[in-house]
């Protein structure tokens, strides 16, 4: 368990499983009050009764506008201001170039995207009620490595990732006189349920362990870019500095080995 003190409030989303639930446990445990919000009420019921004093429960879906206003007003009510805002809530969905569709668009832009920004409606103006004046507000943004290259069958998850980078660096230069600090994360495969649906190798894949002790590394260093794991990083980079056409020739030749 890192030892390095929490911030007092932190709100993360997508806190049921996977990397948002590892990542509640580990402030938790270090004595943050911690508000986790997710669809799963029963999942967020499990943390509450681990930590009865620390952790607050919000079943909320994000993608849906009047949920999310419900979630913040009940948030106001339960917290004066947050210190850290971490927006983990995401899924995945695949999409066949072949038999092109709506659907996995619309669901995948509707948690990634819009529920990034459903999010940020509520919790930007908490963050900037924070006057502590020995620890800034920081907001933090899970991305993925799949947002640096056009990856196979990930026109709609790399898409919305893509998206959300560049909101909060967009973010990062109009709140650039205020006191709230923006890291952006880019994991790699996690071995979560989400990922376990995926019918390819997931190479250098981490647990979510693994994951969560990076990210919080990351945030405790108040880095504006956070990428692992450092194999995939490098790869992944080195193949983003060729030009288009030889980084699309390669993708090609790799998704058909």
């Amino acid at each position: 368990m890192n030892s390095t003190p929490a911030p007092y409030t932190v709100l993360i989303t997508g806190a049921s499983s996977g990397i948002g639930h590892e990542l509640a446990l580990r402030y938790l445990q270090q004595g943050a009050r911690v508000l986790v919000l997710a669809r799963s009420g029963a999942q967020l019921d499990l943390l509450v009764k681990q930590f009865p004093e620390h952790c607050v429960a919000i079943p909320v879906d994000l993608a849906n506008v009047d949920e999310s206003q419900r979630a913040g007003e009940k948030i106001n009510q339960l917290v004066q201001h947050l210190d850290l805002v971490i927006l983990n809530a995401g899924t995945c969905e695949y999409v066949d170039a072949t038999q092109l569709s709506r659907a996995p668009f619309e669901k995948v832009m509707a948690v990634n995207w819009w529920g990034t920004v459903n999010s940020l409606l509520f919790c930007l103006p908490l963050l900037r009620k924070n006057n502590s004046p020995t620890m800034r507000a920081q907001l933090v943004g899970i991305s993925s490595m799949a947002s640096i290259l056009p990856m196979p069958r990930s026109q709609a998850y790399g898409a919305s990732k893509a998206a959300v980078e560049y909101l909060f660096n967009s973010l990062r230069v109009d709140l650039a006189n205020e006191a709230i600090d923006i890291t952006v994360i880019r994991p790699g495969f996690v071995k979560t349920p989400l990922t376990e649906r995926n019918d390819f190798p997931m190479p250098f894949a981490l647990t979510t362990a693994e994951a969560a002790d990076n990210i919080v590394q990351g945030i405790r260093k108040r880095r504006w870019l956070v990428q692992f794991p450092w194999q995939l990083v490098w790869t992944m980079n080195t193949v983003a500095l060729l030009p288009l056409r030889m980084q699309v020739w390669l993708l090609c030749k790799i998704s058909r080995t």
